[in-house]
């Protein structure tokens, strides 16, 4: 049903054609948070205990808009009561105004399209996101480049907005990316594909080069879905009535056909934040981003709805207000815990959130993982990577594993082990026949006798399992739902792998070890930090989770670290320079002797490899001891089991340590 937009206010006197307006898209299509989106719509699932939809509807706000328009189909009450009483945005007086359109029939951001369409609610260009979008960025520029490209290009219906980022990112959404080719000089997009099924060759149209005569082919894009449309885009939806996604139907329906001589462009950002949290694994990622302030004014201690209250302390802890801590708990790196939580003696959290008025036993361990509010861990339990909902109650020594989904009001039975990857929901579904979040119903589950194989002894709760059909659209979906979730480690390449693979779901259960990816990461965090300038705390704010996620030692990250500091000597750049500025990364790498001669042997094999650096190795190790990275213990021990060139070209640095130390002691007798 249309809603009227309220008459009076700040709007009264703006034509249409300067009313702007967004559109945001509260459905997700799709079954990645399952089964967390049985019960609440992913839109209002909790971001840093602060609902999804307040950071997309804040970053609208920043950008300028008058109006939003919240399509919803799943949860629709929910996200309509949701809406009504909140003080910003609820109120008639509120800036943007925000309404809603409900239609119980949607199963594609297509169909909201077409609905829109039939029913004449916009009557001009419009910002079309999802209401999972994290944006820091102000989209002026962006809307100012559309509406002067639409003055000289007619024939232009939408702008892409999207991310710089390398093809490694973490807030590149697994088995979603795509290829972009770009005009050159107008960033017109001319072709697009998916990445995924993976694809060893692009085939491009000959013709392209006529009116284009050069291109780029960009794969280091991040996708916003942030697109800005023309009023054409909904029209067109209506007249292909089987397109149903904005990038694989839409885009690449407008981008080949002869027909319809439509084109579309693209604004590329990238000193700014923009993410979509599409999957758990993107909640993961930019839960992380978040925390490390890479999302700024988005953060925590932003404080962006009026009953928050957190402050920031190094290193990247945030807490509310009325959180007791016992003497003896551990908020180790990257943590945020909301207001009247407790938590016990021994307790060590690290890279986590926690929620409101949450009861946190003795001795329990928190790892990388999501605690929502009012969630009951009792003694010696273990959480890695997972996330539990509203209220689950887990009983002494419970240890759920990696990559997990407890839904809300689930509990686990005393000394019982939760399986990796598990999805417990204590809702039964009923699967109609879409393949959307919307598509489930629940039933209540109060009468169900539980399985103590599930859940333990006392425990309550039932397994979940998305049901898929046997077609190859629907194949596919399977594949992305594994990769796609938290603590899935598996890279793009073994995506095709997954989904020609007909086994059970543990053989999803595997990480795969790829080594020249992992470094790779390594190398470009190294190269982002340098580049940009960055603290050399915000360098390991990167570095952090890929060590995790790759359960890698400071020895590989040091075998990363000495190549790729090295590369940037040059005649404009020397060796004492270089560790002027950079020495404390390498502080930060090492923390006993054993880890300075390990470095040292590291360096001894890169110089022999490389002998540009070779002939550095006097001002190198120079600069090393005088940043306090190594000492002269530990270089007197390479230096002694050392045998080579590297070694003999060190010969008078050992030298001048031990006459120096010589001297030291010769001083000492005199006193």
């Amino acid at each position: 049903m249309r809603k009227d937009a309220p008459s009076g206010g700040v709007h009264e006197k703006l034509e249409p054609d300067q009313v702007l307006t967004a559109v945001v898209v509260a459905d997700s299509f799709n079954h990645r948070f399952m089964p967390l989106t049985l019960e609440k719509p992913r839109c209002l699932l909790p971001l840093l205990n602060v609902p999804l939809i307040e950071y997309t509807l804040e970053f609208l706000a920043l950008s300028g808009v008058d109006e939003i328009l919240v399509v919803c189909c799943a949860h629709a009450d929910e996200i309509k009561r949701y809406l009504a009483r909140s003080p910003r945005w609820g109120t008639k007086s509120s800036v943007p105004r925000v309404s809603t359109f409900v239609s119980q029939e949607l199963k594609s951001v297509g169909d909201a399209l077409r609905d829109l369409d039939a029913k004449q609610v916009l009557k001009s260009d419009f910002i079309l996101v999802s209401g999972d979008v994290v944006s820091n960025m102000n989209l002026q520029q962006a809307l100012e480049e559309h509406r002067n490209r639409r003055l000289t290009d007619k024939n232009s219906i939408m702008t892409m907005v999207l991310k710089s980022a390398s093809p490694s990112h973490r807030t590149r959404s697994r088995g979603e990316e795509g290829i972009y080719v770009l005009d050159s000089v107008t960033r017109q997009c001319v072709h697009y594909d998916s990445v995924y099924p993976k694809k060893r060759k692009l085939k491009i149209s000959t013709e392209l080069f006529k009116a284009h005569p050069e291109l780029k082919v960009r794969n280091d894009l991040i996708d916003c879905q942030i697109d800005i449309c023309s009023i054409d885009v909904p029209a067109l939806f209506t007249e292909n009535f089987d397109w149903q996604d904005i990038r694989r139907h839409f885009v690449r329906g407008i981008l080949e056909s002869d027909l319809l001589g439509k084109t579309i462009y693209c604004h590329i950002i990238s000193s700014k934040y923009s993410a979509r949290v599409r999957s758990t694994q993107m909640y993961d990622s930019i839960s992380k981003d978040m925390i490390a302030r890479w999302t700024f004014p988005m953060v925590p201690d932003g404080n962006i709805t009026g009953d928050l209250s957190y402050t920031h302390s190094s290193p990247h802890i945030y807490k509310e207000k009325n959180v007791v801590l016992s003497r003896s708990t551990v908020l180790d790196r990257h943590v945020a815990v909301g207001s009247q939580t407790q938590i016990g003696e021994s307790t060590s959290i690290a890279n986590s959130v926690i929620g409101r008025r949450c009861k946190i036993g003795n001795n329990v361990t928190i790892e990388g993982s999501y605690i929502w509010d009012d969630t009951v861990i009792e003694d010696n339990c273990r959480v890695h990577r997972s996330i539990l909902a509203e209220n689950v109650r887990l009983r002494r020594g419970v240890q759920v594993g990696t990559g997990s989904i407890l839904s809300y009001g689930v509990v686990i039975g005393e000394n019982f082990s939760v399986p990796p990857f598990a999805r417990i929901t204590k809702k039964r579904h009923v699967q109609r026949d879409s393949d959307d979040e919307s598509s489930d119903v629940e039933e209540d589950a109060s009468a169900t006798v539980f399985l103590p194989e599930i859940v333990g002894d006392g425990g309550e709760g039932l397994p979940f399992v998305s049901e898929f059909s046997d077609d190859e659209d629907e194949e596919n979906d399977r594949a992305l739902l594994e990769l796609c979730s938290m603590a899935r480690d598996a890279p793009i390449e073994d995506i095709d792998d997954v989904a020609d693979d007909d086994s059970d779901d543990s053989d999803f259960d595997t990480d795969v070890d790829d080594e020249s990816k992992w470094r790779r990461e390594i190398q470009l965090t190294f190269e982002r930090g340098i580049r940009e300038n960055l603290t050399t705390d915000d360098v390991f704010v990167e570095l952090n989770p890929l060590k995790f996620a790759h359960n890698l030692s400071f020895h590989q990250i040091r075998e990363e670290a000495i190549p790729t500091f090295l590369n940037l000597v040059s005649p404009t750049l020397s060796v004492d320079n270089l560790f002027a500025r950079w020495g404390e990364v390498f502080q930060k790498l090492v923390f006993d002797e054993k880890d300075q001669l390990d470095l040292l042997q590291i360096l001894e094999e890169h110089c022999m490899e490389h002998e540009n650096h070779g002939k550095l190795i006097l001002h190198i190790l120079k600069a090393l001891y005088q940043r306090e990275v190594v000492e002269d213990d530990a270089i007197s021990a390479w230096y002694a089991s050392s045998k080579g060139p590297i070694r003999d070209a060190a010969k008078p640095f050992v030298d001048w340590l031990q006459q120096d130390d010589e001297d030291d002691e010769d001083d000492e007798d005199e006193e």
